[in-house]
């Protein structure tokens, strides 16, 4: 399996809340789904794919705790809704992440 997607995986601070570069890793990126998602009467594209990484320890903190982490992918920035170390087996993680139009432009 080939890992070539740079991606970056970004960590809330507790006390301010901003969202700090956590790990720079590599994935295999695929679509898990797309659309448009409607929100206070106005439509935005939304994208949601799965990013499968070879497995680090420290992927474990995201475990339970998605909410304080997000991944950024071609300047996009993806909520992480779901983690996957399948069997916990520590040989991959999938983390699926959505898209609703936001960019992060300074990376």
């Amino acid at each position: 399996m080939i890992y070539d997607k740079p991606i970056i995986i970004e960590k809330r601070d507790p006390q301010s809340g901003e969202f700090s570069e956590w790990l720079r890793l590599h994935a295999r990126v695929n679509k898990t789904g797309g659309g448009e998602r409607e929100a206070s009467g106005a439509r935005r594209s939304a994208a949601s794919l799965t990013f499968e990484l070879r497995y680090v320890s420290l992927l474990f903190d995201i475990f339970l705790n998605t909410q304080d982490y997000r991944i950024i992918y071609r300047n996009a920035v993806f909520v992480i809704n779901d983690y996957d170390d399948y069997m916990e087996q520590h040989k991959t993680v999938r983390l699926e992440g959505e898209c609703v139009g936001e960019r992060q432009d300074n990376y």
